[in-house]
């Protein structure tokens, strides 16, 4: 996996007001979490990680980061990426890393692609259901994979991919169930048609229908109200 570089700031001051400045110059306040360590706050430019996140395409990407500060030295970190906090207008507002050693095993979460499609069954009106979209892995960072690939031009209708038949690449162990379905061939759902109500004898005769001339002659008189 391809190690992306990026320059950070250490910050030493929390808080709501902190934040929102940080995000109004263009940066982003962002945590560091390392193993039997204390977590170090920093802050990174928005446009940086952004753009890292778009090359990676997804949040399993390897990050060098240089921690700079007031000395002339810089400390360097490798880490993924934990969590991205963003608000409803889908902007970052917030970055959880976690330290990693390229030698020590971890465990991360990949997406699952769809390869193929299954020509036959969606000619007969299948669909195609994707049931699983991300699988847990446990492998190196350094062999870490940008996706796992599902085939399923070969399927016919009713028939699945399950996590034990994904193409994994070897030194990573797959954690989730592998009885679990990732990609179903559905038959198509036929709707029920709708049976008119059969109509007994004597109901033809519609509610709130006005009153015959000869019904009229049969009703008693009301007594008038007092």
């Amino acid at each position: 996996m391809e190690t992306q570089e990026l320059e950070v700031t250490r910050r030493s001051e929390t808080g709501k007001g902190t934040a929102r400045k940080l995000r109004a110059d263009g940066y982003v306040p962002a945590v560091c979490y390392r193993k039997g360590l204390e977590p170090i706050l920093l802050s990174l430019e928005k446009r940086e990680l952004e753009r890292i996140l778009q090359e990676a395409a997804g949040q399993n990407v390897l990050i060098k980061l240089k921690i700079s500060g007031e000395a002339d030295s810089a400390e360097q970190e490798t880490v993924i990426i934990k969590e991205i906090q963003k608000d409803h207008l889908n902007r970052t507002l917030h970055a959880d890393l976690m330290g990693v050693l390229m030698d020590q095993l971890i465990t991360v979460e990949v997406t699952v692609r769809l390869v193929g499609e299954p020509t036959e069954a969606l000619r007969e009106g299948a669909m195609v259901q994707q049931l699983r979209r991300v699988v847990e892995l446990e492998c190196l960072p350094g062999d870490i994979p940008e996706h796992l690939d599902a085939e399923i031009a070969h399927l016919n209708m009713g028939e699945s991919v399950h996590v034990g038949e994904l193409k994994v690449p070897e030194g990573i162990r797959v954690l989730t169930d592998s009885k679990e379905p990732v990609v179903v061939i559905s038959a198509p759902v036929e709707e029920e048609e709708e049976v008119p109500e059969e109509v007994e004898p004597g109901e033809e005769e519609a509610e709130g229908a006005e009153p015959t001339d000869k019904d009229k002659e049969k009703e008693p008189e009301k007594e008038a109200d007092n």
